[in-house]
């Protein structure tokens, strides 16, 4: 059985930055699902839109590591690579912004494609002088790598040769929303990076654009830029059902314990067998807890407190992983659980209120006044409320915050509400049949519509209930009891 040290937990389960994880680990865990199909296919523009912690950095890393294995030329372009481009006045023109985009973007590409060939031992000016604009990527960098094949190892050589036969360039732009502030002058650059991606690709299709956009941050550009209905047909959606973040920790146990087994095959098993089957190698298969959680299956346990991001899930194990080394025990314990969770929850709220606070400077305290009042702590549905509930509740808080939002947009009840939603905050339910259903901002963004009520309730994902709610775990479990894998 593992030792469940902090290097066992980050080979068991991964680091919480997938890309920091070593390559042949990263190989190895890694999990597809038909997001990766559509990043890789030979459309010249992907753009990868999903919540912080859904896996976009991971999701790209192994696009390129793709590139790579078939010896295909790419580039990855950094935040630090375009800081330059990205502080433009928004007193230019946006056409001219956008021009600005191109030409630096071209330059860049090139410089990178120069220095990965070259490596240090040349001054990058001398191929490329800093008043120089590119207008055809391509023909510049096939020219550049032609007067090097003499000198080029057996590596380099394979991929001057699949680029000579198929003259693509493989683009990838992660961490752009890094010091996302949701001001105007962030969302003018988003947006003219998305159209200079998108002339440039015009211009000559071979330039394959990859692109990872938080969800909020694409949200602000296209509702502020009527351009961006030009791209919106390239973009690509991550999300994950719970049964995919489950067999996502279950390669990662199958593989760590050097158990190989088709990826479909795992999909294929229901969630009990995973707990079962797979999960039982490290962990109690059913949760020993106490209240409305006692005796169910693990899986429901962890589920129903990931917010649809596998990050969740990866950060809920590595806290139980490091109580059970405390405790000196073999098997991650009902116990460890049950002890990590008030950590976990503070964790997760600590998570948005640092992702969001540049678009309401006053998210923590907005959140904190949706915590349970005396009276709605005397019952198990204090984190549940109707449209009407949520929006005196919400009221309420108003009395206390000045909520405001730094682009300027205007602050009303639905508008909060919608806010709320898409981060996570709250999540949509409404019972069809004895059934629960929920639904999360990437999955179905009109709900909370300004101007329309679909009919769906609201509630505080568990999350982040200990954190609100941290002297009175007893009532936490209680509220717990409708939430359902599903």
């Amino acid at each position: 059985m593992p030792v469940f040290n902090d290097d066992t937990l980050n080979t068991l389960f991964g680091t919480a930055a997938a890309e920091d994880d070593s390559l042949d680990r990263f190989k190895e865990y890694f999990y597809y699902n038909s997001t990766y199909d559509s990043i890789n296919s030979d459309l010249p523009i992907r753009i990868l839109v999903g919540h912080k912690g859904v896996g976009k950095s991971a999701l790209l890393r192994r696009s390129q590591i793709g590139n790579s294995e078939k010896n295909q030329l790419s580039v990855w372009i950094r935040p630090n690579d375009i800081q330059e481009l990205r502080d433009n006045s928004i007193d230019q023109s946006f056409n001219s912004i956008i021009e600005r985009w191109k030409v630096g973007l071209t330059r860049i590409i090139a410089l990178k494609i120069i220095s990965r060939f070259q490596k240090d031992t040349i001054k990058l000016n001398d191929y490329l002088p800093e008043d120089r604009a590119i207008k055809h990527v391509i023909s510049f960098v096939h020219d550049y790598v032609k007067k090097l094949v003499p000198s080029l190892s057996k590596v380099d050589a394979a991929i001057v040769d699949v680029f000579e036969k198929e003259k693509k360039i493989y683009i990838y732009i992660d961490d752009i929303d890094r010091g996302w502030t949701a001001s105007k002058p962030d969302i003018v650059a988003i947006s003219a990076l998305l159209n200079a991606m998108r002339d440039l690709s015009s211009e000559d299709p071979r330039l394959k654009f990859r692109i990872g956009l938080r969800s909020d941050v694409y949200f602000l550009v296209r509702t502020s830029d009527e351009s961006t209905d030009k791209i919106e047909q390239n973009v690509v959606w991550l999300t994950w059902s719970n049964h995919e973040i489950l067999c996502i920790v279950a390669k990662r146990i199958l593989t760590f314990f050097g158990e190989e087994r088709d990826q479909r095959e795992i999909s294929k098993l229901d969630q009990s067998s995973i707990s079962r089957n797979i999960l039982s190698k490290i962990m109690d298969p059913v949760f020993h807890g106490r209240g409305h959680w006692s005796d169910r299956p693990i899986h429901n346990v962890l589920l129903s407190l990931t917010r649809a991001r596998p990050r969740d899930l990866i950060k809920l194990l590595h806290g139980a992983g490091r109580r059970a080394y405390k405790e000196h025990r073999e098997i991650i314990s009902s116990m460890d659980f049950e002890s990590s969770f008030e950590s976990y929850s503070v964790e997760r709220l600590q998570d948005i209120v640092l992702e969001f606070k540049t678009e309401v400077p006053d998210v923590e305290k907005l959140l904190l006044a949706m915590k349970p009042t005396k009276i709605e702590k005397r019952t198990s549905m204090s984190y549940l409320f109707t449209m009407d509930q949520l929006s005196s509740k919400i009221n309420k808080a108003r009395n206390n915050v000045n909520v405001r939002f730094t682009n300027g947009r205007h602050v009303t009840t639905r508008v909060i509400i919608q806010f709320l939603y898409k981060i996570d905050f709250i999540t949509a339910r409404i019972e069809e049949g004895g059934v629960i259903k929920r639904r999360y901002f990437d999955q179905s963004r009109f709900l909370a519509s300004e101007v329309a009520d679909f009919g769906f309730n609201w509630e505080i994902h568990p999350a982040y209930r200990w954190a609100l709610q941290p002297n009175d775990v007893e009532t936490v479990i209680a509220s717990l009891d409708t939430i359902s894998s599903s």
